[in-house]
């Protein structure tokens, strides 16, 4: 091996080295919000009243995630009026220690109102059973 084509073979190696790191640095950069015009999810949603009923607008979303982590209730009856962010998978809310407080699999686009009773003060966890990692808790004061 001549020494020209050693120092282009080094060459090559940095120059290959350098275009990896810039590439793994771009990508670590991208920032995982995909543009789809989702809220955030909030950290707490109180309800809104209606007739004595406590009203929640929970969306599921498109990066697997409630609207809310948190919903807190006063005991009683509550709404979940529960939707599907348009380009969502599909997704549910269930929390399976109150009866009647879980809706259909529901696809991008569609909605379902939910009412149940909590009497017992106590934080319910509320999942997706499509993606167990989507999680979100009713905490009931």
């Amino acid at each position: 091996m001549t020494i020209r084509s050693a120092r282009s073979a080094k060459n090559a190696l940095v120059a290959l080295v350098a275009a990896v790191m810039l590439v793994t640095v771009a990508a670590g950069c991208g920032g995982g919000g995909g543009g789809g015009g989702e809220a955030a999810a909030t950290a707490t949603l109180t309800p809104t009243v209606q007739d004595g009923v406590q009203v929640f607008d929970v969306v599921g979303q498109a990066d697997l995630t409630f609207s809310a982590r948190e919903l807190v209730a006063s005991p009683g009856r509550i709404r979940v009026d529960f939707s599907v962010a348009k380009g969502s998978a599909p997704h549910n809310f269930v929390i399976s220690q109150l009866p009647g407080a879980s809706t259909d699999i529901l696809s991008t686009g569609e909605s379902q109102t939910i009412t149940f009773t909590a009497t017992e003060p106590g934080e319910y966890p509320v999942i997706c059973t499509l993606h167990p990692a989507m999680t979100a808790t009713l905490v009931v004061r």
